[in-house]
């Protein structure tokens, strides 16, 4: 993958504020969740959750996940996405403190929103590791791509 492939999906990742997430539930059957993500490093993405959310569960019967981000459009040239497949991870100690002090930066209504604040106490910082990663951009051609490992 370019260099210049690679800054056009951390800027990317960097405008849109929210991914899908995909878990295997407990009799294998996929399971999606929708979270506000910040970007840490190596284009690894960080939600904040509950223990008792499904999605978490599912995380730690099976870290594999997968996800998506992409752009809200009204027409296929404009069709603009990524899509990840990797682990997740709890994040602790100090780079989970890290990951809620970017998070809170990033979606400070959270601190603003009494119901929001209150259930903070019961959530924690997840890393979704990439392992691929496929970048869509229909607005260099249709079904343009760009796949990669890590």
């Amino acid at each position: 993958m370019s260099e210049a492939v690679l800054e056009q999906v951390r800027a990317f990742l960097q405008v849109h504020h929210t991914l899908t997430l995909a878990t295997c539930g407990d009799r294998g059957e996929p399971q999606a969740a929708d979270l506000y993500y910040v970007l840490l490093d190596g284009l690894r993405l960080a939600f904040i959750s509950a223990a008792s959310s499904r999605h978490v569960a599912n995380i730690r019967r099976d870290p594999r996940v997968a996800c998506t981000i992409h752009a809200v459009v009204a027409e296929w040239r404009a069709i603009r996405g990524i899509q990840i497949e990797g682990t997740c991870a709890p994040l602790t100690g100090w780079e989970g403190m890290r990951t809620w002090a970017r998070y809170l930066a990033r979606f400070p209504f959270v601190l603003r929103d009494a119901p929001l604040r209150q259930a903070l106490h019961k959530m924690q910082p997840y890393a979704i590791t990439p392992h691929w990663v496929r970048w869509i951009d229909n607005t260099v051609a249709f079904g343009y791509k760009v796949e990669f490992t890590l």
